[in-house]
This record gives structure tokens, sequence and C-alpha cells, in this order.
């Protein structure tokens, strides 16, 4: 009989692990969200309100329309790999196929896998990913309604990784054991992820009954309790599993991607803390400075204004540089905030001088982000 084993990321398997979540717990894959248009209407649906049912990109956390901005955060998070995911990437087949070709063109051993319900699987549909280059498929059936589990088998047409990925719901262990004995011998793994409560507008389940684990977790409670029953189950199976637990993606993945962004965009005087951050000098425009709303009032901008800010920040960097003969590297202009760059140092010995010519010198801590 199998044994199942805890990992290192605060998970546990059944056999091994697909070679999608191997890159995903250490950071190495790129998060590409191409929709948020999906078939499907789950009541458990994870989408901000910003993605749900809207028709937008994200790779990562940075909502892109370009292909230059997906490549970018790629290199910029050191990714070997891409999770393509939405709502359902089938829905925006064509773009779907080109992301995979663009990701597959631009780097070597680059590894894809893709996300989507069973509502729009088609041989012809999936002729199209694999001759892109997908290289690991994982399929959402419903385990409510049955009707459409025969497209597992269309799975197995083609020469790929394939499995299915499911939450973990509470209620629904009768159900999710059928799915597993439906799946024996089609698929080569399935994910289990421990549910959560998501604080969107789509997110039912909150008023069907299902409340938190505990005060610091959005788990729903009882799913971590099935997750490992199913497992046991499992044992008996040939499919390998993995169960994937809320503190993985919030402490594992999400921390790891961070990290090795924060490597990639930190300038020479900035200090990266364990976790990923960056502590740094900041030098704010008095009309651009943080506080309430900060980063809705630096949209509010007008481009008018954010160029005489530019500006006089760039006039204050020549006149710090001359007059203290500071390095140039060492006071960078950051164009999209606007603000000047610097070390925790450099603030503090010229705090004085900076907010006599009427800046706001600052020390913060904030993420390697945009």
């Amino acid at each position: 009989m199998r044994r199942v084993k805890k990992t290192a990321y605060y998970s546990w398997i059944l056999g091994s692990m697909p070679k999608g979540c191997e890159l995903c717990v250490r950071g190495r894959k790129l998060v590409l969200f191409v929709t948020g248009l999906c078939p499907r209407n789950c009541y458990y649906c994870p989408l901000s309100d910003t993605k749900k049912n809207l028709d937008v990109t994200f790779a990562n956390e940075w909502k892109t329309s370009s292909d230059e901005e997906i490549i970018t955060e790629a290199r910029l998070c050191s990714s070997r790999g891409a999770g393509i995911t939405g709502g359902d990437p089938l829905v925006r087949l064509k773009r779907t196929l080109h992301y995979i070709k663009l990701l597959k063109s631009e780097f070597d051993d680059f590894h894809i896998h893709l996300y989507t319900s069973l509502k729009l699987l088609t041989k012809a549909r999936l002729r199209l990913l694999y001759n892109a280059g997908l290289d690991e498929i994982r399929v959402h059936p419903k385990l409510e309604d049955d009707g459409d589990w025969q497209r597992i088998r269309l799975l197995s047409e083609f020469k790929w990784d394939k499995g299915i990925e499911i939450p973990v719901i509470p209620g629904m262990e009768k159900e999710t054991r059928q799915l597993i004995d439906y799946a024996e011998g089609k698929v080569g793994f399935i994910n289990l992820n421990e549910l959560e409560i998501a604080d969107n507008n789509a997110s039912k389940l909150l008023e069907q009954g299902f409340v938190p684990k505990d005060r610091s977790s959005y788990a729903v409670k009882g799913s971590h309790q099935m997750a490992m029953r199913l497992m046991r189950y499992l044992r008996g199976k040939s499919l390998n599993n993995h169960y994937c637990t809320a503190r993985l993606k919030d402490r594992v993945q999400l921390a790891s991607r961070i990290k090795l962004r924060a490597r990639s965009v930190a300038q020479r005087f900035d200090r990266i803390t364990p976790e990923g951050t960056l502590i740094r000098g900041v030098i704010y425009a008095s009309n651009a400075k943080p506080g309430f709303s900060y980063h809705k009032n630096l949209t509010r901008l007008r481009p008018d204004e954010k160029k005489r800010i530019l500006k006089d920040l760039k006039d204050l960097k020549t006149m710090l540089s001359r007059e203290y003969r500071i390095r140039p590297e060492l006071l960078v202009l950051d164009n999209d905030k606007p603000r000047l760059l610097t070390s925790p140092g450099l603030v503090e010995k010229l705090s004085a001088r900076i907010k006599q010519d009427g800046f706001c010198p600052a020390i913060v801590e904030e993420y390697p982000t945009k």
C-alpha cells in the first residue's frame, strides 16, 4: 500500500508530484491569467471582482496588454514555466494558443500547464493546444453533474501529462470519490486544493454555511480533514495525488516568486529582507507622496502633472549629485510612481536638505512590484 508523505511545502503527496506543481511550489511558474470569462458559474469561484466575468489578462499580479509585458514579468521572476488559467482559457482559445507559442519560442525548456473546465473540451481544441506546445493539462470537472465526465477520455488522445484538479468541498466527499473512481486509468494525477473563502462577490460559500477553519485563515473548516480522508482512499488507486493547502499558496508559492522577483528588480542600494521585501530610501514630490488612496491618486495624475513632477525630481537628482558628489546610479528615477529611489542611509543623511527643497524623504519597506 502506498504511503502519504508530507512535503517541505505544507502539502501532501501520494506517488509523484506533477511537473507543473514542482515548479510552482518553488515560485518558478508565471501565473498567466488569460481571461476572466468562463462557461461555468461556480459558487466557490475564487476570482476577484476585477477579474470575474471580465475579458482581461494578467501576468502574475499585473494587468497586461502586451506580449512584451508578459515576457518581462517572466524574466523578472526567473520563471521556468507558466500556468495558464482563467476563467477558462478555452473561451479565448486563439489568445491562449498565441501565449503558449510566444512563451515556448522565447524561453528554452519552458514548461506550460493549463487549467480548463470540461465544458469547452473537444478533440479539435485539444489538438491545437498540443500542437502549440502545451506540456500538461488539468481539467476541473463539475462534481454535482457527471454529464461531461466522459470528455476526460479525450485527454488520452495526446502524449502530454494529464490530470484533474478540484477543490475539496466539505459535504461532497461521496461525489469526489465517484470522480476518483471514474478518473482511474484515464489521467495520471489528481490534485486536491484546500477550499478557501474568497473576498469577492462571486463566492457563495458563506451563504451556504461554510466557515473559516480559524480566525487567521480563509481556508474552509473541514476541507483539510476531508482531503486527508480522500488521500487515504487514493492509496488503493494508481493515480498520483498532490494535496495543496492554503498555507502553501500563501507562504510558499507566492512568497518564493516574490523573492525571485526581488533579486531581479532590486537596485544596488536596496536591502532585501528574508521575506523578499525591499527596504529603500525614497524621495517624493510633495504633491505625489503616499497617503490614503495613494495608488488611486497616482492614476488620476494628468500627463502634464506627472511630466512636471518627473522634471522636478530629475532636477533634484542633478543638484544632489553635483552638490554631494553622489554617483548617478545611487539616485534612480522611478518613472511609474513617480519618485526618486536611493539608499536608506542617504535619505537619513540628506533629510533636512531634501525637505528644504520642498520634497518628502522616507524610508520604506515594499514588495518588489510595480
